[in-house]
């Protein structure tokens, strides 16, 4: 199959998160795609401001940013985008402060820490993700800006998932279990990287068997089953590895590289 586009997932697939590392051999093959006309683009949870020290050593030509809700081309301009609803975020809001959960909302090209600063603080920093992080002391940034998805860190699961489970119109992901808490996304219902994807195939004229998809984690099942080639990551569960079609090396073991030479044989 002659693939003509490739979706990168960055934490756990192509970016090591704990140590800022992204293999050379990664970067080598991706360049050769280049050279093959092969365009080449993130699919990743990260809003835009996480993604600094990513590009600066790959320039994508097309980033699905915070799990599809936001999509940018290749000169940063705005594709297509899904914001929460206004009385969605107040909602947030108000259930963060009445259960003293840790909050942090994604605005697309910033963050804003509203409860919790040093435990959301330190969270951002052991993740590389200062970038643009500010404090909202005043709960009201999402008053006046989208707000893509928010950041709860919490010791109650349960509150979370009962709260989510009383709004149709969201979802939440699992993103970090710690000692002293747990570390949730939460997205609209009908955000999905697959359905960031299809904006970007159908601006290119291109359908999902042009696709090469790679991911690790839950978030990345759609595109891994769309794709004309769904590839996991070793270090994948399982249940994530059962949607895709083939499965790779680990991220510490060129896992990407291996799987695009062949896919590409490059």
């Amino acid at each position: 199959m002659n693939y003509k586009i490739v979706f990168l997932d960055m934490d756990g697939t192509l970016y090591q998160t704990e140590n800022d590392i992204i293999q050379q051999a990664n970067l080598d093959a991706i360049n050769e795609l280049r050279k093959q006309g092969v365009l080449v683009c993130a699919a990743t949870g990260r809003p835009l401001n996480q993604m600094k020290l990513i590009l600066e050593r790959i320039k994508f030509d097309y980033m699905v940013l915070i799990n599809g809700g936001y999509v940018l081309d290749k000169e940063q301009r705005l594709l297509y985008e899904n914001p929460l609803k206004s009385e969605t975020t107040d909602e947030i809001v108000s259930w963060c402060n009445t259960n003293k959960s840790g909050l942090m909302f994604h605005f697309g090209d910033s963050s804003y820490i509203y409860n919790n600063f040093y435990p959301m603080y330190y969270f951002c920093r052991d993740h590389h993700v200062l970038d643009y992080l500010f404090y909202d002391e005043n709960l009201s940034y999402h008053k006046r800006h989208n707000a893509y998805n928010a950041v709860l860190m919490t010791k109650e699961k349960n509150k979370v998932n009962a709260f989510i489970n009383s709004h149709d119109e969201l979802r939440s992901d699992l993103i970090e279990i710690s000692q002293d808490h747990f570390c949730f996304d939460i997205f609209n219902a009908g955000n999905d990287k697959s359905v960031g994807i299809e904006q970007i195939l159908k601006k290119e004229n291109l359908s999902w068997k042009d696709c090469v998809c790679f991911g690790d984690s839950t978030n990345d099942i759609q595109m891994l089953k769309k794709a004309g080639l769904g590839i996991a990551m070793g270090n994948a569960n399982d249940y994530v590895k059962s949607f895709a079609d083939k499965v790779t090396a680990n991220v510490y073991d060129e896992g990407v590289a291996q799987g695009l030479k062949k896919a590409f044989d490059i």
